[in-house]
């Protein structure tokens, strides 16, 4: 039998943009199979640096990443192929031993940072969406959520902002925005939501034509 191939799309803005939120939203509201796969499992093994090393690491610099394997996944889904990705435990700033798997899916939605600004995941990605939202929400979203499930201070929080969350930001994410098909200026409410799944559901009608239904089955 012919694999299928999936429709792929990447989510992306900056930190405390709502990226893994509207992944985990559009996963529930769209009608197809939906596997989410997040370049935040993908920064690199530091098993040689001792933790307060690994802390002062700049983990919002594309040499954090793992863009490789990143990538690697992304085409492995893409061809219908199921994969798995790393397990991340961010309170020790490193990857575990453990992987989880990944299924292949009639969807597939990539969520990160920097992908739209990652040059060869860009032609794995049917629709590309940033979250172009205002710096104040943004790090008030990190601040809550950092201190929440990985283990940081406020101030841990506030230096990470100003001397790399911030200045990466405008460097390896913000450009990515040049890529996106939607692009979206405020916190995504109920209108957004509409907007974007009515999108692909369009995109994807038009791409699967007439082979729609057989994902549907």
């Amino acid at each position: 039998m012919e694999r299928r191939q999936p429709f792929i799309i990447g989510l992306s803005g900056g930190s405390g943009s709502g990226k893994t939120t509207l992944a985990d939203i559009l996963k529930e509201a769209l009608p197809w199979k939906v596997s989410v796969v997040a370049l935040d499992r993908f920064y690199k093994n530091l098993d040689t640096m001792p933790l307060a090393e690994r802390k002062l690491t700049n983990f919002d610099h594309p040499d954090s990443l793992d863009l490789e394997q990143f990538t690697n996944v992304i085409k492995e889904l893409s061809e219908g192929r199921a994969t798995s990705v790393p397990i991340y435990d961010f309170a020790e700033c490193n990857p575990t031993r453990e992987r989880e798997a990944v299924a292949p899916a009639e969807v597939i939605l990539v969520e990160g940072m920097q992908i739209l600004d990652h040059t060869p995941l860009l032609r794995y990605l049917d629709m590309r969406i940033f979250l172009n939202i205002d710096e104040q929400t943004r790090f008030q979203r990190k601040v809550e959520r950092d201190m929440r499930e990985r283990g940081r201070t406020y101030a841990d929080v506030l230096d990470m902002w100003h001397t790399r969350t911030k200045p990466m930001h405008g460097l390896y994410v913000q450009p990515g925005m040049m890529n996106a098909d939607l692009v979206f200026t405020q916190s995504f409410g109920p209108q957004v939501l509409e907007v974007v799944t009515k999108e692909i559901h369009r995109r994807m009608n038009m791409w699967r034509g007439e082979h729609i239904d057989e994902w549907l089955k």
